[in-house]
């Protein structure tokens, strides 16, 4: 098998070469141009999906269509960007230009699950290092989405919007949602409401359990848009109730988020515009060991009562100099939580797992952009002030040996100086080359950094709850941790002959002080991880890293209704200072697909191919996972301009096999048993019916 899969991924690897050695010798070059199939597009710098198109839950999911990225899947709709072996907070995932602060400490509401698919406009990735204007953090790479709100009308008054429903066989699950839009030519009303419930999934080898979901979203936005000014006003909702996250140690009971935003532009003159944005969010999360899953004996039950808040605000403004363009920028956020564990069966226990963590980010940033014709040029720079806090904790209910360590544990954190403050400054220098009109090259330096998040520093009794790391072992953070710095390359090409595009890249990152647990040499924790979990405690630390790698999107049109694309990513990622590999990557893996269509019909099928993933980290107990290949296939009908009917056949041929992302079972009662990797879904047909208007 592990041969077969190698020769798999070598295969698709190397076809693109042999198409373009079918090309004549004396082919044009036309222009670089993006390689686009339906509902997707990758060039140089970017890659995006119209995520309404995809049949999909979770949102995250989408991502393993675009080059280098992927998802840590630990629930339904608990999916956990990763992009070029960084993911969680090293990520930066925007919706509408704006940030989430999350309510729970183990991700469970993850940004892009505040995005149902079927109301998502766009979900494009930055190809390579992102610009210092995209995000105030952004090491790992930056993610940007948007919420479907409709567009204006030019021709006066309009009402608009779109009704659509789609069924999965397996698991009973649905998606139902509806967007409507009263526009004019300068004013925009829109309400976005989705649907998202099923029951628990089926795998080749039993039911996975718990993977029931519940899920509301809804959206209500005015926008208005001037000659010199355009305004977004919006409030939203997130509801998600009793869903499952198997590879994590509890489950949602509830997340209930408020969001609220505005949006500004202004331009003063021909060469000089503001852009101002502001928002809210403020989140309530409960989550259990018990009320999904197989129920622990009750003095093992626990519940997590954890709140989320924040704002962020921003002020940019762009100038239009001679052949050039100047951005300059100021940023703020704040970042509030408390989780509190308790036991349902005892009025007496109670945890204190975050007390008042807050994290305050302000930075300014300047970024130069040059258009020489054949060759631009970007230069940016970010100045950085991060802030951290939290109140004193305390546990109470522990019996014996484990409420006397648990005691020790707390007063030293209450002793410790818990005001942590980082200083730091990222650059990037892009240029982009383009030799001939059908020739692109492109060469990116970037040096970014990234503060601990809370948990890593305010995670003070051994627990997992760890940003949804998922690798079922007990942590304690370090209150002296250092920043992240990551010294990254990036080069890569983009080329067009004939009817063939590719857009291949190469990335090495080095990075000081990057955070990851470690054995831990304080004996107290470890006396309390042992009791608790069976192994001692890992602790967040400081280490020296790297992570290098390649990854290429391609596609041949073979005619005018029939097209070959495909996409390949290599990453790998390990200690400096030992032999070790780093947490959680996604194993070497490629895709081809072959899609027909014409102007009312496409159908398309795809070979996926993931390779075994041996380079596992020693430290975390990875486990190591077969590799395995995959067909699916899409259908797409649109029998009139207002009618879109879709099929998804997944696993066609019902083969077993193992996400590495996924992580590991954590629930009793499921016909996959704990500590062993989930297996992925069984073979699943789905469809769906969307009417615009």
């Amino acid at each position: 098998m592990k041969t077969c899969l190698t020769t798999a991924l070598a295969a698709l690897l190397l076809l693109p070469a042999a198409l373009v050695a079918q090309e004549p010798i004396d082919g044009r070059a036309s222009d670089v141009d993006e390689i686009r199939v339906t509902g997707r597009s990758v060039t140089t710098g970017l890659a995006q999906i119209e995520v309404d198109r995809e049949i999909l839950v979770d949102t995250a999911t989408a991502l393993k269509d675009i080059p280098g990225a992927n998802v840590n899947a630990n629930g339904p709709v608990t999916g956990i960007a990763q992009y070029r072996g960084m993911f969680g907070d090293r990520i930066s995932v925007v919706i509408d230009h704006l940030g989430v602060v999350s309510g729970g400490p183990n991700a469970m509401d993850a940004p892009l699950s505040y995005l149902s698919p079927m109301i998502t406009e766009n979900l494009s990735v930055v190809r390579g290092i992102p610009s210092v204007s995209l995000a105030p953090e952004s090491i790992g790479g930056h993610v940007s989405t948007a919420l479907s709100r409709g567009d204006f009308s030019i021709a006066g008054p309009a009402l608009s919007g779109f009704v659509g429903s789609r069924y999965s066989a397996n698991g009973n699950v649905s998606t139902s949602a509806s967007r409507l839009t009263l526009a004019g030519n300068t004013h925009k009303l829109s309400l976005v409401a989705e649907l998202d419930e099923g029951d628990s999934v089926s795998t080749p080898v039993g039911e996975n359990r718990p993977t029931r979901l519940h899920r509301e979203r809804s959206d209500l936005s005015y926008a208005f848009a001037g000659d010199r000014t355009s305004v977004l006003l919006f409030a939203g909702r997130l509801d998600t109730d009793d869903t499952g996250t198997p590879a994590l140690p509890m489950d949602i009971r509830f997340i209930d988020t408020m969001l609220a935003g505005a949006q500004a532009t202004l331009e003063l003159n021909e060469n000089v515009s503001l852009e101002a944005r502001v928002a809210w969010n403020d989140v309530e999360h409960l989550m259990d060991n018990f009320g999904l899953r197989q129920a622990p004996m009750p003095p093992m039950q626990r519940q997590n009562f954890s709140t989320g808040s924040g704002t962020q605000a921003s002020l940019a403004t762009t100038v239009a100099l001679s052949g050039s363009t100047l951005i300059l920028g100021i940023d703020t956020s704040t970042a509030d939580h408390d989780a509190t564990i308790t036991n349902p069966n005892n009025a007496m226990f109670r945890v204190d797992n975050f007390v008042d963590a807050n994290r305050d980010v302000f930075s300014v940033f300047a970024e130069w952009k040059r258009d020489a014709g054949l060759g631009d040029i970007e230069v940016g720079l970010r100045a950085r002030r991060v802030e951290t806090g939290a109140g004193e904790v305390f546990a109470v209910g522990m019996m014996g040996d484990m409420g006397a360590n648990a005691a020790l544990l707390a007063d030293a954190f209450n002793a410790a100086d818990r005001s942590k403050r980082w200083s730091t400054v990222d650059a990037v220098l892009k240029y982009r080359w383009q030799i001939d009109s059908g020739t692109e090259w492109r060469f990116e330096l970037g040096s970014k950094t990234r503060a601990p998040s809370y948990q890593e520093l305010y995670l003070w009794l051994p627990l997992q709850a760890t940003g949804g790391l998922a690798d079922g072992r007990s942590y304690i953070g370090g209150l002296d941790l250092d920043e992240e710095r990551s010294n990254e390359i990036t080069i890569g090409f983009g080329r067009t002959i004939g009817r063939f595009a590719i857009s291949p890249q190469l990335f090495f990152k080095r990075i000081d002080e990057y955070i990851q647990g470690v054995p831990s040499t304080n004996m107290v924790a470890n006396m309390v991880s042992q009791m608790m979990s069976g192994s001692p405690a890992l602790q967040f630390s400081n280490v020296n890293a790297e992570i290098y790698g390649a990854d290429i999107a391609w596609q041949v049109e073979l005619s005018e209704q029939w097209s070959l694309d495909g996409v390949a990513s290599w990453t790998r990622g390990k200690r400096r200072d030992i032999s070790d590999n780093l947490y959680r990557l996604a194993p070497p893996n490629a895709s081809i697909g072959l899609l027909w269509e014409n102007d009312r019909l496409s159908i398309a099928s795809e070979l996926v191919a993931y390779s075994e993933q041996d380079n596992v980290s020693i430290f975390n107990g990875e486990q190591r996972t077969p590799g395995y290949a995959l067909i699916n296939a899409t259908l797409n009908w649109t029998p009139t301009d207002a009618l879109r009917i879709e099929a998804r056949l997944d696993n066609l041929s019902d083969k077993t096999y193992q996400d590495h992302l996924a992580g590991i079972n954590r629930a009793g009662g499921s016909d996959i048993p704990v500590g062993v990797r989930l297996y992925g879904a069984e073979r699943t047909l789905s469809a769906g019916v969307i009417w615009s208007f």
